[in-house]
């Protein structure tokens, strides 16, 4: 098995994760990822939401 390097490792995770976003979109699917320190779901239409927890349940409050 043949090594990579840190920046091969590093542009392979980059596309799979573009491809990953393409295909969830395509599909009708949301994506949840963290952006400064706040858990963000995205919509297929370009909608964000942050997915936040008070009193033990899971609410979405609209992200800017």
């Amino acid at each position: 098995m043949e090594r990579i390097t840190i920046s091969e490792l590093n542009e392979a995770l980059v596309k799979a994760t573009k491809s990953s976003r393409e295909k969830a979109k395509k599909n009708g699917v949301a994506i949840v990822y963290e952006e400064n320190e706040k858990m963000i779901k995205e919509y297929p239409d370009g909608r964000k939401t942050q997915i936040i927890y008070e009193n033990g349940e899971q609410k979405e409050i609209e992200y800017k």
